[in-house]
């Protein structure tokens, strides 16, 4: 990067330098990094240029374009390219340069790789990589010498193929792996990595240059599987546009002859398939309509000078604004995107706030049962329980966990068919799972005692696989543990049937996961709504869990179904009277019977 650096350490300043000298100016440290947020639709100012364009439309000044011109010399050499994956691989170009020098890297060149993170290497690897951040096209080099047969094909890989990448990596690869290969091997892993059986060497004499487009999705994918990313694959991922393709080849060959490490052939080859799509996108945009989107104003001469500064072919008959799209403009696709090109220049600034024509004015506030669920919330945490919120999904081992039956009704489970990982793969059909995970999460970090509570919905199928909507019901999940029992989290599970003005009834019960001389089933109105119990020894030995944990789960949907209107008495005349009663009972008739 600095002269003298390289080989011995002691860097070799301008002879004007003296002592006591800035250092920053000396070395070209002066300089200004800007950190910019490019927005996911905007892969084309994913670059220099790309930025470039962008600062010369804001100031209204003249774009500087890089120089793609060069010389080709003619040659008898053939190189054939086949495209047999034409939807992953619209667009190929490969140029032959001959007569490669090993010759050094320029200091600029070399500086400015530095300065973005990448080491120079060679000469032509450092041109390529030159390219990608001047013009945001990922190219790759391959030494021709290498290639078998003189030949490229893009094909998928097939099962079981192996390749060896740059980094010293293999790769097992499959069938939905795109890659480039000569007539025997695969050479390279498309729009990622090249392959080490035919990188560029100091014995190199003939290079291959590739510059294509790759569907974002195969790159995504292969990369994601194999694990293998690269500053490619960021950019084939977010997208890249024909037209770069183009001007990217010719930038790389004005390039070599520049730096004269190499004889640029005119053996070019450029494989557009029926899925290519050069041509630059005309649309008619109406101005009023325009208008009408932002709520301003924006002047007709106003808007024609955006576009244009914006490298729009524009021509105006009266309210039509007819447009040629920019080759590099991918993401214009209607009279919104237009809208939003001219709003970013004029100034979100000149926007007014205005109500939408239908608009109307309202006090806002919670619906009522909004208010009931608030109300009922606000009671548990003046109890001095928590609110959790958890996923609406699981796995089929937490349900494995909990020792459900295979016949069970919670095992009914709908599956994600994207799930992000397996630990979040079906939708949950009961709280419990979700609230016993959170309690031995808490205790695995020290809190030893707690009570915490979700509503929350539970999703049932009416059948599997699913052809409707399933089911979504709201449960109440309460569970406490440490210094409460089994008769405090009772209590507070009645003063949730007080809160709603009806009762609860509890009777001896049994669950899979809960202790079976302490379970018992919750019933309101003769109808069961849940259940509460102490975790089952057995269950809590396996989750290394040293003390009780209670909880209890109520169906909240049904719950409402009891509530009752509350009525106001008034206070009674005469004093209360109390008396004590002992009764003679069998020893099987429990107190709730009584």
């Amino acid at each position: 990067m600095y002269e003298g650096g390289d080989y011995n350490g002691l860097l070799i300043l301008p002879p004007e330098s003296k002592n006591g000298d800035d250092i920053k100016p000396l070395l070209g440290l002066d300089d200004y990094i800007f950190d910019i947020s490019i927005t996911a639709n905007r892969p084309d100012c994913q670059s220099v240029l790309g930025i470039a364009r962008e600062v010369a439309a804001v100031l209204g000044k003249k774009l500087k374009e890089p120089d793609c011109s060069y010389t080709a010399v003619n040659c008898g050499d053939k190189v054939k390219i086949s495209d047999l994956a034409p939807e992953v691989c619209p667009r190929y170009i490969g140029h032959l340069v001959k007569d490669v020098k090993n010759v050094p890297t320029p200091a600029y060149m070399k500086r400015r790789l530095a300065l973005s993170g990448i080491r120079s290497i060679s000469c032509i690897v450092d041109i390529t990589n030159y390219v990608l951040l001047e013009m945001g096209q990922p190219m790759h080099a391959f030494d021709f010498g290498k290639l078998e047969g003189g030949e490229i094909i893009i094909r998928r890989a097939e099962n079981g193929e192996k390749i060896t990448t740059l980094d010293n990596n293999e790769f097992t690869l499959k069938s939905d792996n795109l890659v480039i290969c000569d007539a025997k091997k695969p050479c390279a892993l498309a729009g990622i990595m090249g392959g080490l059986n035919s990188e560029i060497t100091d014995e190199t004499k003939d290079v291959l240059f590739e510059c294509a487009k790759f569907a974002r999705d195969s790159v995504r994918k292969t990369a994601r599987a194999l694990g293998q990313h690269s500053d490619s694959s960021a950019l084939f991922e977010k997208g890249v546009n024909e037209y770069t393709v183009e001007k990217a080849m010719q930038r790389a060959l004005h390039l070599i002859e520049e730096l004269k490490c190499g004889t640029v052939t005119s053996v070019h080859v450029d494989v557009k398939t029926k899925y290519s799509n050069s041509d630059r996108k005309k649309l008619t945009v109406s101005a009023q309509k325009i208008n009408s989107l932002l709520g301003i104003e924006v002047p007709v001469e106003k808007m024609t000078k955006i576009l244009k500064d914006l490298n729009f072919g524009v021509q105006t008959d009266g309210d039509a604004i007819n447009l040629t799209v920019p080759a590099y403009r991918e993401d214009i696709d209607g009279f919104p995107d237009i809208a939003e090109e001219i709003i970013r220049f004029y100034g979100y600034d000149n926007i007014e706030g205005t109500f939408l024509p239908s608009a109307t004015i309202t006090n806002g506030g919670y619906n009522e049962e909004q208010k009931a669920e608030n109300k009922l919330k606000n009671m548990l945490v003046g109890k001095g329980l928590y609110e959790i919120s958890t996923y609406s999904f699981y796995s089929v081992k937490d349900l494995d966990m909990l020792h459900y039956p295979e016949d069970c009704a919670e095992r009914k489970t709908i599956k994600i068919l994207n799930p992000i990982s397996e630990e979040l793969s079906v939708m949950r059909t009961t709280l419990a799972p979700s609230m016993i995970n959170t309690v031995v999460r808490n205790l695995r970090r020290g809190n030893m005692q707690g009570k915490l509570f979700e509503l929350a919905k539970v999703y049932l199928p009416e059948e599997l696989p699913l052809k409707s909507f399933p089911e979504e019901k709201k449960r109440l999940c309460i569970s406490a543990w440490g210094k409460s029992d089994f008769f405090e989290v009772k209590g507070i599970v009645e003063c949730v049937a007080k809160l709603l003005n009806t009762s609860f009834e509890f009777e001896s019960a049994e669950k899979p996961f809960l202790h079976p001389g302490m379970t018992a089933k919750i019933s309101c109105d003769g109808e069961e709504i849940g259940y509460m119990g102490v975790l089952a020894p057995t269950v809590a030995t396996e989750l290394a869990i040293d003390r009780a944990v209670v909880i209890a789960e109520l169906d909240y949907e049904e719950l409402k179904k009891h509530a009752k209107p509350f009525r106001y008495v008034p206070i009674p005349k005469f004093a209360e009277v109390t008396r004590d009663l002992a009764l003679v009972c069998e020893q099987n008739i429990t107190c709730g019977e009584i």
